[in-house]
């Protein structure tokens, strides 16, 4: 059970129980990607692939922790969760998306084989590629979108963010 202290660990740094499922909800998307991009490429399931699919865990667990730490901040600042959600999506998109592009700069070329095809290491820049492909993609849609239905379904929240809601959001 090594996701406990993880989740404890995230729990304490968030003061919320529910905050570090969503941040592990986007463990799932990366995983997919792992999986089509061995299977588009006909690489196999190693250890060295498990190796990269522990370091796409971390960029992507990161990039949820960012995009959560800036929505709680805009809701501890006083701010709606639907206001607060959207400000952290648009305010972090950048820095997420240059770190995605960083590290598939740097892998795609061991992935494509485009220096040589390596069993050992090529496998696990697929994992990589195409798990941060899949997952920065997903993760910048579902993790937003689970912490603001969190947030809206907190009995004091609701009530507030459904008077207050306008037809159109200004940001």
């Amino acid at each position: 059970m090594r996701i406990l202290p993880s989740w404890l660990v995230l729990g304490a740094q968030f003061k919320s129980d529910v905050q570090p499922l969503i941040i592990f909800a986007a463990l799932p998307l990366a995983f997919t990607g792992v999986v089509f991009g061995l299977y588009l490429t006909d690489n196999p399931l190693s250890l060295y692939t498990m190796y990269g699919m522990v370091a796409l865990t971390g960029v992507i667990i990161s990039t949820a922790i960012v995009l959560i730490d800036a929505a709680n901040t805009r809701v501890a600042a006083g701010s709606d969760p639907l206001k607060a959600t959207i400000f952290a999506s648009t305010r972090r998109l950048l820095p997420i998306i240059l770190t995605a592009t960083t590290t598939f700069v740097d892998l795609v070329h061991l992935a494509a084989g485009w220096g040589g095809k390596s069993l050992i290491w090529s496998p696990m820049a697929t994992a990589i590629v195409y798990g941060l492909l899949v997952s920065t993609v997903l993760t910048l849609f579902v993790v937003p979108l689970l912490y603001f239905l969190i947030e809206l379904a907190k009995p004091h929240r609701a009530t507030v963010t459904a008077q207050r809601l306008p037809d159109k959001v200004k940001i």
